[in-house]
This record gives C-alpha cells, structure tokens and sequence, in this order.
C-alpha cells in the first residue's frame, strides 16, 4: 500500500510541474473501465470530502457505490420535487403574486372616485369597499384554481413516476393503482415487507394523493375519505358537501400546503426506497461517480475559462 502511495505521488509531481491541472488525475480522480476511482488524500486538497466515512477504507481509491445520480431511485422522487419547487418560485407564485387582491382592487376604487371630485370621502369609501368585496368571490376562485392546477400537475407527475419506477422493477400490469403501488413495493421487499400505512413517513404521501383523489372526482366517496384521514384539510362545518360539487369549495388547497408538499413528500419516497432497495438517500446526493467527475469538471471550466464565455 505504501509503494503505491508513493507512486501516486510523483505521478502528481510530474501533473503539477507540467500545470496538467486540466486533467481530472491532477485532482485524484482516476477513470478506468468507464468507472471513476477517488484517492481521497489528493481529492481534498481541492473539494471538501461529502462524508467522512469514504475514507475508512482498506484499498487506495475510493469506489463510489454507483455511477449515476439516477441509478437511486430515491433520486427520481427528489429531482422530480425540486424541479417543481423551482417552476413555483419561478413561474405560478410570481403569477399568482401579480393577481389584483381584494384589498388592491379597494384601494385602487377608492383613489379613482376620489379623483373624480364627485363623491365625498365616506361616498368613496362605501363604493370602493363594496367593489373590494365584489372582488373577494372572484379572487378565491382563481387563485384556488391556480393552486389545483399546479398541484394536480405535480400529483400526476409523482403518480407517472411511481408507475415508471415499478416497470423498470419488472411490473408488467396495464392498470396501476396506490393498491397496487404498495402491493408490488412489498413484493420486492421479500420477508421483511412492510405496507405503506405503516411507514414513519405515510402520512405526508397519502395526504397528497387522498386530496388529489378528492380534487380528480368531486365524490361524495373520495369526500368521506379525505375527511376521515386528515380532516384537517377540510373546511365543511355543516357537512353540506354534496355529490359532483366542486371539491375546491371545501378542501383546504393553498401556498402553504403545496409547499410543504414539495419539501416533505421526498421523505416517504426515501423511506420507500430504503426498505426496497436498501437506498441511504443522504449517502445518494454524492456516493456516484458522476458527482466527483463534475466536480472536478466545474473545477477545470473555472480556470480553462474562468469568463465563462
């Protein structure tokens, strides 16, 4: 082990005499049989080493446990939600954010009677308060409708691919249910299969999906079952809901609950895929090879090109 290590280490003398820093060597990655090998000792004189625990290891390089990002399943699950959370604050909140509020919509009333010098204030005031509650009913709609169309997009998403995930399990079914879902999940899992309800993290996915259920089919059914489970996401006092009304009349859809969607459902998925396929989905944000090879990569782009033209 010694000899090799010294080796290594003129290898890097000759690299740095001859400023090969362009090379991906140069900063301890070594590519071999389309795989990425890590001498940690030269890595971290560049990066911060992701864990610890790479180097207790008995062998030179370190091997990451995969080659791709994707190759964890529990990172399908993440990288769909952040692409997500990134269409909210880039695209629906700035949208939503732009929709004229009932207090705007008084506000603007009140300075335009006012400006036309015929109304006294309480006149004007009167007018631009009714014009504001005019506004209430119709601003909820739309911004309820906004929420449901965003929501509903990433629930079909997740649903797609939770789908795609289990074909490429072997799934060969042409209907897919959450049934299903959980069925086939504790097929994979052998002796020690464990169903969904019993997961730490159920809670945060079945939420999701049973409101999603209720907004899909506006049934007294899906109703029912949304209030019994998680009552707190329904606002019908007087339980007047009735079959084919519109379950945004009654379901609590908003911000905060779509965001926390987006940050929290993640966790059901890396429990799932802990218990199926063995995942450690905090070791999966960097034990593949392609994570060191772009770093080492963004590293070389900055001094080759540091303008970035």
């Amino acid at each position: 082990m010694k000899k090799k290590s010294k080796v290594i280490g003129k290898d890097y003398d000759k690299l740095e005499k001859e400023n090969q820093y362009d090379r991906i060597d140069y900063y301890g990655l070594i590519a071999k049989d389309s795989r990425i090998k890590i001498d940690t000792k030269r890595y971290k004189k560049f990066f911060t080493i992701p864990d610890s625990k790479i180097e207790n290891r008995h062998s030179v390089y370190y091997l990451p446990t995969k080659q791709h990002r994707s190759d964890y399943k529990c990172n399908w699950f993440r990288d769909l939600l952040e692409g997500y959370k990134e269409l909210w604050f880039s695209e629906y909140k700035s949208f939503i954010d732009s929709i004229k509020t009932p207090k705007q919509v008084e506000d603007n009333a009140r300075v335009e009677y006012l400006a036309d010098g015929i109304l006294d204030y309480d006149e004007a005031n009167e007018k631009a308060f009714i014009a504001g509650l005019r506004r209430s009913s119709d601003y909820k709609v739309i911004i309820k409708s906004l929420y449901a169309q965003f929501f509903h997009q990433l629930m079909s998403s997740i649903d797609a691919l939770c789908l795609k995930m289990l074909t490429a399990c072997g799934y060969k079914e042409e209907d897919y249910t959450k049934k299903q879902f959980d069925i086939y999940m504790q097929g994979l899992q052998g002796d020690n299969a464990v169903a969904f309800r019993q997961y730490k993290n159920y809670q945060l996915y079945d939420r999701a999906f049973t409101v999603w259920n209720f907004l899909k089919h506006n049934s007294l059914r899906s109703y029912k079952t949304l209030k019994k489970w998680h009552p707190k996401m329904v606002w019908d006092p007087e339980e007047k809901y009735q079959n084919g009304e519109s379950a945004l009349s009654v379901v609590k859809l908003d911000e905060k609950f779509i965001l926390d969607c987006i940050d929290n459902l993640h966790l059901f998925f890396d429990e799932m895929c802990e218990r199926t396929f063995g995942e450690n989905a905090d070791d999966a944000q960097w034990d593949y090879d392609d994570y060191f090879y772009e770093e080492v990569q963004d590293q070389i782009n900055v001094i080759v090109n540091p303008l970035g033209l």
